[in-house]
């Protein structure tokens, strides 16, 4: 059974206009969302979008979260490519991918979106914590 979306594609892309596609994963690779914004055309050949969520945001987050307990975790991964810009983060038990236009206020927009989005998630965990436990 494939787990629910943490968030939605138009939520995402509702962030920035620049954002050109999401995709969400489980911790063990499994392909929860993969959508580019609509009217857009991938840059890649089809099919390798969904072959990078299975293994390129995990093994990327793994690595940079293995030697962060000497600068308090990781928040996100960003790549820039010739072309566009990628995030990588773990969001709630998911974790996101993203691309988007290389331009630095579409990427600061979207980390400030995605670090609310964390913190909500982070409190509503916490929320049903303490139901359970009170």
């Amino acid at each position: 059974m494939t787990p629910t979306p943490i968030v939605t594609p138009d939520e995402v892309f509702a962030v920035n206009k620049k954002i050109r596609w999401v995709a969400l994963a489980t911790d063990k690779g499994e392909v929860i969302l993969n959508r580019m914004r609509p009217g857009v055309r991938s840059r890649t050949p089809q099919g390798v979008d969904e072959e990078f969520v299975t293994l390129g945001p995990l093994t990327m987050l793994g690595v940079a979260e293995k030697y962060s307990k000497y600068l308090e975790g990781v928040e996100s991964v960003v790549v820039w490519y010739g072309l566009m810009a990628h995030v990588y983060a773990r969001l709630g038990s998911q974790v996101i991918a993203a691309s988007f236009e290389k331009d630095p206020l579409a990427l600061v927009s979207f980390l400030d979106w995605l670090e609310g989005k964390q913190r909500e998630i982070t409190a509503s965990k916490q929320e049903t914590r303490n139901v359970v436990l009170g």
